[in-house]
Order: C-alpha cells, then sequence, then structure tokens
C-alpha cells in the first residue's frame, strides 16, 4: 500500500466565505492588546487586581488579633499597607537604598 502524499500547506478556512475577511479577522485576533484600564475592566477582574491582595491578608489579620473594633482596626490597617497610597513610594525606596558598608 503506498502513502498518500502529505500536504503541510494549511487548508483554507470555511469559517469566512470571503478568504479576505478571513485573513483579516485572523490578523486581528493575533495583534497585541494594550491591557484593559482599571474602569474597562470586568468587576471580578478588578477585585482579584486591586482590592484583594491587601484586603485578605488584613481579613486574615484581624482573624488573628481579634480586636475591641475590627472595623476601624481593618480600615487603619488598609491605610497604613495601601500599595497605591502616599507611604508606598517612600517605602519603594526606602527598601532600595543601599546598605552602609561595614569594614
Amino acid at each position: 500500500m503506498a502513502a498518500e502524499p502529505t500536504d503541510d500547506r494549511p487548508k483554507q478556512s470555511q469559517a469566512y466565505p470571503n478568504p479576505r475577511e478571513g485573513l483579516a479577522a485572523e490578523k486581528l485576533a493575533m495583534q497585541e492588546r494594550p491591557a484593559l484600564d482599571m474602569h474597562d475592566m470586568p468587576l471580578r477582574q478588578y477585585l482579584d487586581t486591586y482590592v484583594v491582595p491587601t484586603l485578605l491578608p488584613g481579613m486574615n489579620a484581624v482573624s488573628e488579633e481579634r480586636p475591641e473594633n475590627p472595623v476601624e482596626w481593618l480600615a487603619y490597617y488598609l491605610l497604613k499597607n495601601n500599595p497605591m497610597g502616599p507611604n508606598a513610594k517612600a517605602k519603594v525606596e526606602k527598601k532600595a537604598e543601599p546598605l552602609p558598608d561595614v569594614a
């Protein structure tokens, strides 16, 4: 039995009646797009990106501390640990400072 010759070329798409439309759609689908702005994101993605990374450790800390006023305690924690707050840049710069030489 003889093996049939194989054609490695891609077959034309049957998804579009016009091949040019198909190529244009493929090209558009393969282009890189800029990341979504915070206001354009779906709610779940927004929360997972901007809220949960700070809120979850705060909630864990509240459960460990069990303060008398947990809401106020959590509010203070969130203000203190806000990655977008005014102290965030100072914290990053402080971490980036080189250590003094010990001779």
